[in-house]
C-alpha cells in the first residue's frame, strides 16, 4: 500500500509512501481513494502527510507516465482529478501537513485541504506546470484565487518555487512550524473544529458547492487540455529533461 493510515485521538494520518519523493500515480491515487473512504465516517478529520521527510511530493510520476498512451494517460489524469475533488469536498475537516517539498501536484494535494501547515526547514512549495509546458487544472487555480487573485496570477504564471515562509506571507499556507511539531499542529487543527460533524459537513458542503460544480462542468475540458499538452512536442521534451529530477 502506497498510503499508510493511523489513527491518533480519533484523527486519521493518511501518509503518502510510493517511493523516494512520492511521485502520483495510479497506484497512490487509487490507495489515497480508498483511504479517505474509509476513514471518512469514523475520523473526526484527515491529516494528510507523507513518510518521506524530504518530499510531501514531488507531482506526477513523469518515468511512469511518460510511457502511457493517450487514452490511459487521460484516465489517470480524470481519475487525479477526481481525488482532488473528493478531498477538497471531504465532509470533515482536513489538513494538509507539508512536511517537504511540494511540487506541481504535490502542491495540489496541498491546496485541496481545508488548512495547509508546512514545516519550515528547507521545504519548497509551488506549481511549475506552466515551465514543464502542462496547464494547472481549475480546481488548485480556483482555490488560489479564492485566497487572492493576484497571488494566483503569479503562482500560476511564474511557475515558481516558494519557500515556508514566503508561502505563509502569500497566503497560500496556513501555518509554519518545526518538523517535530508539524503533525502534532495538525491534529490540533482537527480537533479545534471539534463542532456537530452533521453541521460542520452542511457548513463545508455550502462552501464547497459551487466549485464542485464548476470543477465537474470543466472536467473534461481540463482533461482534454492538461493530455493535449502533455503529448506535445515541447511539453514531451520538457518532461523527459524533468525526469532527472526523478
Amino acid at each position: 500500500m502506497s498510503v499508510e493510515v493511523e489513527v491518533v485521538d480519533g484523527v486519521a494520518i493518511l501518509k503518502m509512501n510510493s517511493g523516494k519523493k512520492n511521485p502520483i500515480n495510479p497506484e497512490l491515487v487509487e490507495d489515497l481513494k480508498r483511504a479517505v473512504e474509509s476513514v471518512k465516517s469514523e475520523a473526526s478529520g484527515i491529516v494528510l502527510t507523507s513518510k518521506d521527510e524530504r518530499f510531501f511530493s514531488i507531482g506526477l510520476d513523469v518515468p511512469k507516465l511518460i510511457d502511457y498512451d493517450k487514452q490511459l494517460f487521460k484516465e489517470f489524469i480524470r481519475s487525479f482529478n477526481l481525488l482532488c475533488l473528493e478531498i477538497y469536498t471531504m465532509p470533515k475537516p482536513t489538513v494538509a501537513a507539508v512536511n517537504g517539498h511540494a511540487i506541481a501536484g504535490g502542491c495540489i494535494l496541498a491546496l485541496c485541504c481545508d488548512y495547509r501547515f508546512m514545516v519550515k526547514e528547507k521545504a519548497l512549495i509551488g506549481l511549475n506546470e506552466i515551465k514543464l509546458g502542462l496547464s494547472v487544472p481549475y480546481l488548485p487555480q480556483r482555490i488560489l484565487q479564492m485566497i487572492d487573485e493576484r497571488v494566483a496570477r503569479d503562482v500560476v504564471y511564474g511557475g515558481d518555487f516558494y519557500s515556508a515562509e514566503k508561502a505563509l506571507e502569500l497566503g497560500i499556507i496556513d501555518g509554519v512550524f518545526s518538523k517535530e511539531e508539524l503533525v502534532e499542529k495538525s491534529i490540533e487543527k482537527v480537533k479545534s473544529l471539534n463542532h456537530p460533524a452533521e453541521a460542520f459537513s452542511a457548513v463545508k458542503k455550502n462552501r464547497t458547492l459551487k466549485v464542485k460544480e464548476e470543477c465537474l462542468a470543466l472536467l473534461e475540458k481540463d482533461v482534454e487540455t492538461f493530455t493535449s499538452l502533455w503529448f506535445s512536442e515541447e511539453g514531451q521534451k520538457r518532461l523527459k529533461e524533468a525526469m532527472r529530477s526523478f
